[in-house]
């Protein structure tokens, strides 16, 4: 699991090693918090795992930011903006643009953005 902390420390937005957590060293599950004041990519991640040897069978991703008018997410520390999808919306109904929310799910790419998938889990998460 060493390789795999390795090709996420050379991410812009991963932290330091020491602060990745190996939680299932069976099944390559691994867990970090990104550097603070960074935007993510799902896709220099999973490049990076690629060119490792290893695979993302998943990704899940928590983003806490405010409403924007078109109903994405924006985080104010990096200006990063995520498509929101799924059946569940983050908040009260009628929830005003600029509201602090914090969001979860899956993490996927769709249309070129960013995307938290609001109520799909993966396997072995009690979805499918």
């Amino acid at each position: 699991m060493y390789g795999i902390k390795t090709a996420v420390r050379r991410l812009d937005f991963a932290p330091d090693i020491k602060e990745m957590q190996v939680i299932d060293v069976k099944n390559g599950r691994l867990v970090f918090r990104p550097r603070p004041g960074k935007p993510v990519s799902l896709a220099d991640l999973q490049k990076s795992v690629v060119k490792a040897g290893y695979q993302i069978e998943r990704s899940r991703i928590a983003v806490r930011g405010v409403l924007t008018p078109d109903g994405k997410l924006r985080v104010p520390e990096t200006g990063q903006v995520f498509l929101l999808a799924g059946k569940k919306t983050p908040g009260e109904p009628g929830k005003a643009p600029d509201s602090p929310v914090a969001v979860a799910g899956a993490w996927e790419v769709r249309q070129g953005e960013q995307t938290v998938l609001l109520d799909e889990r993966g396997p072995g998460e009690g979805g499918s």
